[in-house]
C-alpha cells in the first residue's frame, strides 16, 4: 500500500505524526511524505520519502489569530498544485494528513482515495459554532471537500479535550503516538525542562526569569531557547543549567520531574505521557486555552505571560512537584493515554480505510 502523509511545516503539526509513519513503514507500507526542505531529515527519519514543495509559511509565526488563518489558507493555496504534481504518476491509495493541511482532504475527493486527518489539539473549543468551519470555507474559496466527515485520529486523551456536541464517532482519541528513547540525567538531582517550543521563543527576559530563579535550586535544568535569542543575551549561566538552542524534549521527559512549556500541544502530550507535571506559560494561538486546561485538570499550574515574576516560577515549581493531587491526576490521565490504543490503533484505523 502507498500511503502519502501531508502537514503544514511547523514542528507542532509534524512532529505528533511521525511515529505512525514509523509503525506504518514497519507494517510493510511505502509511505511518502509531502514536506518542505526544512523537515525533510525529520520525514525520512520517521522512515517515509520526502516529496518535496515550496512553502508560503513565514520564518516567525503570526500571533495574531486571523493573520494565523490567512496563513494556513494561502499555504493551502500554494501547496495543493505543487503536491497534486508531486504525485500525478504515483497516486496513493490513501492520504494521511493533518487537520490544517486542506489539500490532504481535497486532494484525497479529487483523487478517489481515502482520507485519515491527524488531530495534534482540540477539534472542538468552548464558544465555537457548527456553522463556523462551513462559513470558513465557502468566504475562502476552498472547496467544500472539507465537509465531509472523515476520521480522525486525535493524539491525546479524551478527558483533555473540551465537551462539544461536534464530536461524533468519526474522532478515534488515540493519545500521543511516541515512544521515545530514555534520556540519562547526569547525576541524581531532579530535573527540570523549560521549553517555549519552536515558533514563540524570542522571549530573552522569560528565560533571564528562569535563571534566576532556579539558579543553584538542587535541581539539574535543561533550558531550551530556539533560534531566536542569542545566548549572550541571558547573561551569567548558573551551574545547574545547561543552555541549548534545541534538546531531544521526548527523551527528556522521559526522565524529567517537572515541565515549563508553552503549552503548545505536541509537547504537554509528551510530558502527561511520562507524568510529568507542567508549568504552562501560554505564547499564542490555542496554548491559550491549553494554558488554563491543564491548571482545570489538575496537572499543573497555569502563569500568564505577562504575569511571569521570578517569585511566581519558584512557587510554581514547588507547587506541582509536590502536591499529591497533581499527582494522582497526572497518574490517572497517564493510565488513560495507555488504555487510549497509541500508534496502534491508529495504524489499524489508517490500514482499514483500504483493507475494509
Amino acid at each position: 500500500m502507498h500511503i502519502v502523509f501531508m502537514a503544514v511545516p511547523e514542528h507542532g503539526h509534524l512532529n505528533p505524526g511521525l511515529p505512525l509513519v514509523t509503525e506504518l513503514v514497519a507494517r510493510g507500507h511505502r509511505v511518502s511524505y509531502a514536506i518542505t526542505e526544512k523537515f525533510a531529515d525529520h520525514v525520512a527519519a520517521a522512515g517515509a520519502t520526502p516529496s518535496l514543495y515550496t512553502t508560503t509559511f513565514p520564518e516567525r509565526m503570526p500571533e495574531d489569530g486571523e493573520a494565523g488563518t490567512r496563513m494556513f489558507v494561502d499555504e493551502f493555496r500554494s501547496a495543493t498544485p505543487q503536491i497534486e504534481a508531486l504525485y500525478d504518476n504515483d497516486r496513493p491509495d490513501v492520504i494521511v494528513c493533518d487537520i490544517g493541511a486542506f489539500q490532504g482532504t481535497v486532494l484525497a475527493d479529487r483523487w478517489g482515495v481515502p482520507v485519515v486527518q491527524l488531530s495534534a489539539s482540540y477539534i472542538a473549543i468552548p464558544g465555537s459554532d457548527a456553522d463556523d468551519f462551513p462559513k470558513f470555507v465557502a468566504e475562502n474559496g476552498i472547496p467544500d471537500a472539507l465537509l465531509t466527515p472523515r476520521p480522525c485520529l486525535v493524539a491525546m486523551p479524551r478527558s483533555f479535550q473540551f465537551d462539544a456536541p461536534t464530536i461524533d464517532g468519526t474522532f478515534t482519541f488515540v493519545g500521543p503516538m511516541g515512544t521515545p528513547e530514555p534520556w540519562t540525567a547526569p547525576d541524581d538531582r531532579p530535573v527540570l525542562l523549560i521549553s517555549l517550543g519552536s515558533s514563540y521563543t524570542d522571549r530573552p527576559d522569560f528565560f533571564r526569569d528562569c535563571l534566576t530563579a532556579y539558579a543553584d535550586n538542587g535541581w539539574h535544568v535543561e533550558l531550551a531557547i530556539g533560534n531566536f535569542v542569542d545566548p549572550a543575551d541571558l547573561g551569567p549561566v548558573p551551574s545547574n543549567f545547561t543552555v541549548s538552542r534545541w534538546v531531544p524534549q521526548a527523551s527528556i521527559l522521559t526522565r524529567a520531574n517537572a515541565f515549563i512549556t508553552h503549552a503548545g500541544m505536541g509537547g504537554v502530550m509528551e510530558a502527561l505521557a511520562q507524568g510529568v507535571p507542567l508549568i504552562a506559560v501560554p505564547q499564542a494561538v490555542d496554548q491559550l486555552l491549553t494554558g488554563p486546561r491543564i491548571e482545570e485538570l489538575g496537572l499543573g499550574q497555569h502563569i500568564p505571560r505577562d504575569e511571569v515574576t521570578v517569585e511566581r516560577l519558584r512557587a510554581a515549581l514547588h507547587h506541582v512537584s509536590t502536591d499529591e493531587k497533581i499527582a494522582a491526576n497526572l497518574d490517572a490521565i497517564r493510565r488513560e493515554i495507555l488504555a487510549s490504543g497509541g500508534v496502534q490503533r491508529a495504524a489499524d484505523i489508517v490500514e482499514s480505510q483500504v483493507e475494509g
